[in-house]
């Protein structure tokens, strides 16, 4: 009677255990989810006129829920095609990581108009979910109609994203076939499958049990969908538009085979598909190891959609 009272102490012992486990876990989850995705607005140290563009702060809606975000416009003298910038996770409109001003100036140059904003939740832009793509996507697809429709109507519409961006970019590119380019530096193939390979670079905590409350209870919770957030899935509706893909070999934020997968599944449809695989290059950081090269690649992708525009040395910028 006794070992048997035993066996029971211990088996309840073991359960509590298990129980206490459990719910610290999805606790523990749920905390680490809110935090990726509740951020730190990142400071905006810098403005285009720094970078000797005249610039104008705007608001415009988001497509969809109409949410007030907040950008720069900077118009070139007689633009014939309008650039909008996409910045990453974490980021703000000046994206200064990449450098995104550096850039901004090179195409502002080349002759484009330049827009760059902030997505929600991020910079001065109203929100407080950042969701990694699902909702971005509605930013930018307002961002590109009310260029269209107002700042710079009749002329074509490009974009270049980094990262978060980039993915974004090429979600937008798969719904609003208006879009008449797309640079995307360092996306993401599928959300869901790279967090599943990847979360524990976010959150230091291990894969098992963390990866899947994170995606399958977590983001339920905090009102996201991660399996919407799939630019592999729509890359064959580019059609025949430009696209360029960048990315780094040495990447472990995303690995290059993201690229690699979106390029392969681009050929299919879209012969003016181009992949740049940047050897010893991080995340984003193909235009810090191989500067001219980068712009370069960006230029001629731009220029197939403009051919007016002008390509000025890059001691210019």
């Amino acid at each position: 009677m006794p070992v048997r009272s035993s066996r029971r102490r211990w088996a309840k012992a073991v359960l509590a255990a298990i129980l206490i486990a459990s719910v610290a876990s999805v606790a523990w989850s749920f905390y680490i989810g809110w935090s990726l995705t509740h951020l730190p607005r990142a400071k905006m140290p810098t403005n285009p006129r720094y970078w000797g563009m005249s610039y104008r702060t705007i608001r415009f809606p988001s497509a969809q829920d109409h949410l007030r975000l907040h950008g720069w416009w900077i118009p070139a003298p007689h633009a014939t095609m309008t650039v909008i910038f996409s910045h990453g996770f974490g980021s703000n409109r000046a994206d200064i990581g990449v450098p995104g001003l550096l850039m901004m100036r090179a195409v502002h140059l080349w002759g484009a108009n330049v827009l760059t904003f902030d997505y929600r939740a991020e910079g001065r832009s109203p929100g407080k979910l950042v969701s990694v793509g699902e909702f971005e996507v509605r930013d930018l697809l307002g961002a590109a109609a009310y260029t269209r429709d107002h700042l710079a109507p009749g002329k074509p519409v490009a974009v270049v994203g980094y990262s978060m961006g980039a993915a974004v970019a090429l979600l937008a590119g798969e719904r609003d076939s208006r879009i008449a380019a797309v640079v995307a530096d360092s996306p993401f193939a599928a959300l869901t499958p790279y967090l599943a390979q990847n979360l524990p670079l976010w959150t230091g905590l291990p894969a098992v049990p963390f990866n899947w409350l994170l995606i399958h209870v977590a983001s339920p919770w905090l009102g996201i969908n991660p399996g919407s957030v799939n630019p592999l899935a729509g890359v064959g509706r580019f059609g025949r538009r430009p696209v360029l893909l960048i990315a780094g070999k040495s990447d472990k934020t995303i690995p290059y085979r993201n690229s690699v997968q979106i390029y392969t599944a681009l050929r299919r449809t879209d012969p003016a598909a181009r992949l740049w695989l940047v050897r010893g290059a991080h995340h984003v950081e193909a235009f810090q190891l191989r500067p001219l090269a980068y712009l370069d690649r960006l230029y001629r992708t731009l220029h197939q959609v403009d051919p007016k525009l002008r390509q000025v040395p890059s001691y210019g910028l």
